[in-house]
């Protein structure tokens, strides 16, 4: 990294960073998170900051991306996409309040697998132990953040965030890439998880008047890529064949030995890792679902940007993954976003009029947001929706034929859907489905629907008798709409269990009491892996499934 240091002025507080650095990952560094629902890519236009005076060559110029997103009247005024902005001198900015990332309490209490669990026995507590813990589910795409009250086993509160590694790329391909290729690349994206960790957690505090320092220790869990990156552990045997990983045992780690401000002196201990592909969420899930009391042919599917499935076989249990990538989470669509208040979680085509009615996510039913975006859930059932209609074929393309005032052309001369006119969206512009996110639902549910049949049928199963569906996103997906899109096998919607965020409810249940890392160790070591790619069917399974 270059020595050489410029200065950024925001209002009444200054900071520096180095000179070419991004823009957006200067901010982060000091703890100013901004939107960034596509990665860093410059297709959201949320992260927009306005360069209020700078030198004549103190910003990199803007490159077609930034342009498309940017008219010239915008760009002539100073408005920029932190994500594609370097910098070369000083400059004073502006944050709007609509590009900053705000710490809404998403969820409050037990998450949905928990409150349906006994509430975690009560442990004998030296008095010098800590009263607050806080349980971290790292993901590709999303931060969760659980803070836990020790003493009474409750959580009172929670948040999550957009994982800021995201410029490095929305895969753990791209981040591992990233570690090795990237000039400090390894540290930087290390310290990017832990400056959304230490703001998440700090948020957190705030808004529920606890002081951090009385967090005294942590359960981390994550895909064995994000666990590798958070201790600074070089991935890249990961990401090659045999796709090894550098340790796979639980591991604790004080607060100061990876730089986390909140309390240097908190304890923070991560689940056990299984495969290169198959990670300590997957282990904090199966916890979650006391995997060693469910029934042979029950099958655990944590949907995330990397897909892992666990089978209950009669000898014990079988795991595989899959590259669904981020469209399931809403990050890889145009319109995307988290599944917060504004979010579009579910439509219904209506056929007097051609177009979508919708639902909003609302955390504050007295505060209503407009729509902003669509969720994971949103994108599922617009897909889902549009198929019953006849809008989309089976194939994934839009019908040109099919008569609706909200299915029109782009100046680009493709195809879209028009969910939300620009009257009403909270940005002033449509909120659309593009054929590019058609495309990525179809290559995600295809490859989530591969991972499930090879591994029945390498167990000499035809389906399974059971789904968990697990993930934020299987917080608030239609069954029936996954079904429809052949998410799944065709099974009745009975017999898919939505359990939400079981990896971030196993790390709680590891949180409350240790004994849960010995049950983390048993399942670890007792799972066959199967590797997707060495099976000779699998382009063929991959390709069948591409379709609706």
């Amino acid at each position: 990294m270059s020595e050489e240091r410029v200065k950024i002025k925001l209002k009444d507080r200054e900071f520096d960073a180095e000179k070419g650095a991004n823009l957006m990952e200067a901010m982060v560094s000091v703890g100013l998170m901004v939107r960034s629902d596509c990665g860093g890519r410059g297709r959201c236009g949320k992260c927009m900051v306005r360069v209020e005076a700078s030198g004549q060559h103190a910003l990199s110029n803007p490159d077609e991306t930034e342009r498309n997103r940017l008219d010239e009247g915008r760009l002539e005024a100073g408005w920029r996409l932190s994500c594609r902005t370097r910098i070369y001198d000083h400059i004073s900015i502006e944050i709007p309040a609509e590009s900053r990332l705000t710490a809404d309490v998403v969820q409050k209490g037990l998450p949905i697998l928990l409150s349906r669990l006994k509430t975690p026995r009560s442990i004998q507590r030296p008095a010098s132990a800590p009263a607050y813990g806080v349980a971290v589910d790292l993901g590709t795409t999303t931060l969760a953040v659980y803070l836990c009250d020790l003493e009474n086993g409750t959580v009172v509160g929670s948040t999550s965030i957009r994982n800021p590694q995201a410029i490095f790329g929305d895969d753990v391909i791209s981040r591992i890439s990233a570690a090795n290729t990237v000039e400090f690349g390894l540290l930087r994206l290390q310290k990017m998880a832990i400056q959304a960790m230490d703001w998440a957690v700090s948020a957190l505090c705030r808004q529920l008047h606890i002081d951090p320092l009385r967090i005294g220790c942590g359960t981390v869990v994550g895909n064995s890529t994000m666990i590798h990156l958070f201790l600074a552990e070089d991935p890249s045997s990961i990401g090659v064949f045999p796709f090894s990983l550098r340790f796979s045992e639980d591991r604790i780690q004080s607060g100061a030995g990876i730089g986390i401000k909140f309390n240097p002196d908190v304890r923070l201990h991560t689940l056990p890792l299984i495969s290169g592909y198959l990670g300590a969420d997957l282990i904090g899930a199966a916890l979650a679902v006391d995997i060693f009391t469910q029934p042979s042919g029950t099958m655990l599917v944590d949907v995330g940007t990397n897909g892992e499935i666990l089978l209950v076989t009669d000898d014990g249990f079988a795991a595989t993954s899959c590259a669904t990538g981020p469209a399931l989470e809403g990050a890889s669509i145009l319109h995307g976003m988290q599944a917060t208040s504004g979010a579009i979680d579910s439509v219904r085509f209506d056929f007097k009029n051609g177009c979508l009615d919708y639902t909003l996510i609302q955390s504050e039913p007295n505060h209503p947001q407009p729509p902003s975006g669509l969720c994971g859930s949103g994108v599922i059932s617009a897909v889902a929706e549009l198929l019953r209609a006849g809008v989309i074929t089976k194939s994934g393309s839009f019908n040109a034929d099919f008569r609706s005032p909200c299915l029109r052309k782009t100046d680009k001369n493709t195809i879209e859907f028009e969910i939300v006119n620009g009257q009403t969206s909270r940005s002033g512009s449509p909120i659309v489905l593009t054929q590019p996110d058609v495309r990525a639902v179809q290559l995600a549910k295809g490859a989530l629907r591969t991972g499930i049949e090879s591994l029945c049928r390498e167990n000499q199963m035809k389906y399974p008798v059971k789904i968990l569906l697990a993930g934020a996103f299987g917080s608030y997906i239609n069954k029936a709409d996954a079904l429809r899109i052949g998410m799944f096998p065709g099974m009745a919607e009975e017999d898919i269990e939505v359990v939400g965020n079981a990896a971030g409810a196993g790390a709680i249940l590891a949180l409350f009491d240790d004994a849960y890392f010995k049950k983390a160790r048993d399942v670890a070591q007792r799972i066959q892996v199967l590797e997707l790619a060495s099976l000779a069917d699998f382009q063929k399974t991959f390709i069948e499934h591409l379709g609706f």
